[in-house]
């Protein structure tokens, strides 16, 4: 299930880094291809304006043939020559400057264009003729038409440009919407996962915890011993287990609630003294086993004293004996190179029995 959730993740986290690139790379390409549409709108107006230039130029000459000035401007008919032959194939002509102009992709526009050139050969055949000496009432004529058509021409290409602009405006919209909706599902798988990690943590945390003490239980004492086997420590360790006297009779007495709440009093007393010490766990139904690393005399001593000041600290608010916390304990104090875990709990259960038996002669 974990794998399968983990592929879905990838696949999601994959689609979105595919949706990004993909987004980035129509943006690049749309900014260039608007670009493009915004050059053949512009040069569709140049080509609209030069030849109106043009025309009054050819006109002047024409009404004012003793005037002593020639307007006359073939420089602008090459210039308009390569433009339209750039606006229909996409190339200049040769020798003539690039002006980095892309073929229109709509056919109306290029059926203007296919009809711009015939009329353009037809204005510019004319203006010959009426630099020979023709009436320029025909150029006049056709430099309108041509005006017509060229201004016709422009909003084409500008309407396309507008068709253009729009498309690709929903594309990225729906584009960016979609990756959206992936990012919300990767959210919500993640924040999902985050909730099943979080929740088998809790789990492996209840299934190494004694739910009565809050402690660590018999599995993590378990747990901790089997990692001193598999990877001992160079310096000493202290074994020390406890056992709990007279629990029997609290249980008779005030059952077993009274019992747990003595077997909880007791842990909060061995947890309190070994919480900057080392392990400490419940490893039977009242019986206790500590674990310290780096050990010497003094250490267990020193945390048995403040195991005892604590209970002693809880029986004085205590009326009856059944009431009060009474242990014996046990300890060994050895290094692992020479002697196994397990013989150092077998050996501390014995010195916590010994330790039992002296008691209860004692008391008797």
């Amino acid at each position: 299930m974990k794998k399968i959730q983990k592929r879905k993740e990838y696949v999601i986290i994959f689609v979105c880094i595919a949706l990004f690139l993909g987004v980035s790379l129509l943006s690049f390409t749309s900014i260039k291809q608007l670009q493009g549409n915004a050059r053949v709108v512009n040069y569709d107006g140049i080509v609209r304006g030069a030849t109106q230039k043009l025309m009054k130029e050819e006109l002047m000459n024409a009404y004012n043939k003793d005037g002593g000035v020639n307007y006359s401007d073939d420089a602008l008919i090459a210039r308009l020559d390569s433009i339209i032959n750039e606006l229909k194939y996409g190339d200049p002509l040769p020798g003539a400057d690039d002006n980095d102009l892309i073929v229109l992709n709509d056919e109306k526009h290029r059926n203007y264009i296919d009809q711009i050139i015939v009329k353009w050969n037809e204005l510019k055949a004319e203006i010959y003729n009426v630099r020979d000496g023709a009436d320029p009432h025909k150029l006049f004529d056709l430099s309108q038409e041509y005006f017509v058509l060229v201004n016709d021409t422009v909003f084409a290409a500008e309407a396309f440009s507008e068709r253009q602009v729009n498309r690709t405006t929903t594309l990225l919209i729906g584009i960016n919407l979609v990756i959206i909706l992936f990012i919300l599902i990767a959210v919500f798988l993640f924040l999902r996962s985050a909730a099943s990690t979080r929740r088998a943590e809790a789990l492996g945390l209840i299934a190494y915890v004694d739910p009565l003490t809050k402690m660590e239980n018999r599995a993590s004492c378990e747990r901790k011993i089997n990692g001193l086997k598999a990877s001992p420590p160079p310096e000493n360790i202290a074994v020390i287990m406890f056992d709990m006297n007279n629990l029997k009779l609290t249980n008779d007495f005030l059952g077993h609630q009274g019992g747990d709440r003595l077997i909880a009093k007791f842990a909060e007393a061995l947890q309190s003294a070994a919480e900057k010490v080392g392990f400490v766990g419940r490893y039977g139904g009242d019986e206790f086993l500590a674990i310290f690393e780096n050990a010497d005399e003094k250490m267990v001593q020193s945390y048995l004293n403040a195991v005892q000041k604590q209970s002693g600290s809880y029986n004085s608010l205590q009326v009856n004996d059944i009431e009060k916390i009474s242990y014996a304990a046990g300890y060994v104090i050895a290094n692992l190179q020479d002697t196994g875990i397990d013989d150092m709990i077998y050996e501390a259960d014995r010195e916590m029995y010994a330790n039992k038996r002296t008691m209860k002669k004692r008391n008797s």
